[in-house]
């Protein structure tokens, strides 16, 4: 392609300047600025075309060559445009195919724009406004020259058409005014031709000059960085003895166990933070410890511990436990001794590392316990799931049995009866899935303004017939017109009925439950309810009063005698937790015990 020529012709070398990548980027930025400054001829052009048709009248007389021209410029000025369009795009693709399409139409446009001036010279060489034409020819000439200098060839074929054809069109006429016009623009096309050369090189020359100062700049760059890197390289290297001591420094403190370093007479030489942590005990008092004073131990008579040091020293691991107290408490505690000969920089050491294992029997005990609750849960459900079951296999078999010969009421209690144990036991089985929603955070709530009275006054209702079985009665206490929180229905009637099952299940024969709600602020100073269950029955050992709201738990005086899964509370909890609440259990002194929640008035 020619404009590359012109690349190439000032750069004779460029190759062993410039890699490919370059050359394409100082092939983009020259078409962007031919694309850059053309954009002003595409409004230009037709604006001079409709100037000078109406100021000789050309437009009026020679309508239709003037109506054709104008198709034909117009036509051409889009496919210019899209030309430009296409070449401001970030990364210039089809050069190939835009740059010759810019070409053509801007050669296209200098032969419309010669044939119009051409055309008014022949058609109105004696009048005035022929200047006007003149003007605006120059003025277009001018302005072509330092557009297209970028492609030389594209500027001087436009220079050749626009100025060459109306100077032919003035020596054609040849009387006393026209010839000297022809000989002006003769001498105005050379110059142009010429300042065309000129330009074209500056700009050539400038733009390589610039991508290879920008060169020159990212090696220099480059070559900084390098030192720079050089330069922190050897600053790192002086520091990482420092870094590598504090790493080494950190570990030593933060390691879980605690780590004492003895020099081997006995005397302390360091001691790390967790050491301090677990003995709460100061730095400067922990470094007065002397492993001799401590041969001898009330608590520990049947550790040789002389014995045990001299293997130490003798450089023999040894293992041993250890009763301590920390300093200030007297609290007893079982500790794993490691002592092992090592060096400490360039001197012998011994390094005993101390372990709290009373943390890991409290750790085992917590697991027997959780173990322990988890086996009493299941045997609890089992025996809950077994007896609906039972109820519910034993009647179905006995209702088939009988089916022939038992009269229609017989029949329909006991299909009452299978109903009945259906409930109980999609209860259970609810609870289970409930619970299980709840502890991976999927169950959903639908907060909104509720009032309490009548979700209490439909759970009574519901309950009554299963409390009058033990001859129990509701009594529900309130002094408010309306009780409004902000909570979700179903899920507070789920906490209601599992209060009052409980109280229903654990409640003497012939006593009443009683319902209290009221506003509470309390110490928060928002604005709550309190919702009470009162009832006289078995009660809750006060250290359990807390533990019965975990899951699997029951309190030990009701686990063996009412039965239950232990779950129906660690839900209620959790449905409270989830509405900003609280819920807890108290055993009043007149044998009534006690569940309250509070749940908030306001989101």
């Amino acid at each position: 392609m020619f404009f590359e020529y012109d690349l190439k012709r000032h750069r004779k070398d460029l190759t062993s300047d410039f890699s490919s990548e370059e050359i394409t980027a100082i092939m983009d930025s020259a078409i962007g600025d031919l694309k850059n400054r053309n954009i002003a001829g595409v409004f230009i052009v037709p604006l001079a075309y409709i100037v000078g048709g109406f100021a000789t009248d050309y437009a009026v007389e020679q309508s239709l060559l003037y109506a054709f021209l104008g198709f034909i410029l117009l036509n051409t000025l889009a496919v210019r445009v899209l030309s430009i369009i296409a070449l401001s795009k970030k990364v210039i693709t089809k050069k190939h195919i835009w740059l010759p399409v810019f070409f053509w139409s801007n050669i296209i446009v200098g032969i419309v724009w010669a044939t119009f001036t051409s055309t008014a010279i022949l058609f109105y060489h004696n009048t005035l406004s022929i200047t006007l034409i003149i003007t605006l020819l120059a003025g277009i000439s001018s302005g072509s020259m330092a557009s297209y200098c970028i492609w030389k060839v594209l500027s001087y074929a436009y220079l050749l058409i626009i100025l060459g054809v109306p100077t032919i069109a003035e020596f054609y006429i040849g009387n006393h005014i026209t010839i000297p016009i022809g000989v002006a623009f003769t001498f105005f096309l050379v110059f142009n031709l010429v300042q065309t050369k000129i330009l074209n090189k500056h700009y050539w020359q400038s733009l390589i000059n610039t991508f290879k100062m920008e060169k020159n700049s990212l090696e220099m760059e480059a070559l900084n960085i390098k030192l720079s890197d050089e330069i922190a390289g050897h600053k790192q290297t002086s520091q990482n003895i420092v870094i590598s001591q504090k790493k080494l420094q950190d570990i030593y403190n933060s390691a879980h166990d605690g780590i004492f370093i003895f020099g081997l007479d006995g005397k302390a030489i360091a001691i790390n933070d967790t050491m301090l942590k677990m003995f709460n005990v100061g730095r400067q008092k922990a470094l007065k410890f002397d492993v001799n004073v401590s041969f001898q131990s009330t608590r520990n008579r049947n550790v040789d511990l002389k014995s045990i040091w001299k293997g130490a020293v003798n450089g023999n691991d040894q293992e041993f436990t250890w009763l301590t107290t920390s300093i200030d408490t007297d609290k007893i505690s079982t500790v794993q001794v490691n002592l092992k000969k090592s060096l400490w920089g360039e001197n012998s050491v011994i390094i005993a590392t101390v372990r709290d294992i009373s943390q890991q029997v409290a750790a085992m005990e917590a697991t027997t316990a959780a173990n322990k609750e988890k086996t009493e849960f299941l045997a609890n459900m089992s025996h809950e799931l077994r007896t609906p079951m039972h109820g519910i296999l034993g009647y179905a078999r006995l209702g088939l049995k009988r089916s022939n010969t038992v009269p229609r009421d017989k029949l329909e209690e006991y299909f009452q009866l299978i109903s009945d144990s259906g409930k109980r036991l999609m209860e259970l089985l609810n609870n289970v899935l409930d619970f299980s929603k709840l502890e991976v955070g999927k169950m959903r709530y639908e907060f909104q303004k509720n009032n309490l009275l009548p979700m209490i006054q439909e759970v009574t209702t519901e309950l009554a017939p299963i409390a009058a079985e033990k001859g129990l009665y509701f009594d529900v206490h309130h002094t408010l017109e309306d009780a409004v929180a902000y909570c979700d229905v179903g899920k507070i009637m789920q906490v209601l009925r599992n209060l009052l099952f409980n109280a229903i299940k654990f409640s003497h024969e012939n006593n009443q439950i009683k319902i209290t709600c009221k506003e509470d602020n309390g110490n928060s100073g928002k604005q709550q309810l309190l919702v009470s269950v009162h009832n006289f029955g078995i009660q809750i050992p006060e250290d359990e009063l807390s533990t019965i709201f975990e899951k699997f738990t029951q309190s030990t005086a009701t686990n063996t005698g009412a039965g239950g899964t232990g779950l129906g509370l660690a839900i209620s909890k959790q449905i409270l937790n989830a509405h900003g609440g609280t819920i807890w259990a108290e055993n009043a002194p007149d044998g009534l015990t006690v569940f309250r929640f509070l749940l908030p008035c306001e989101k």
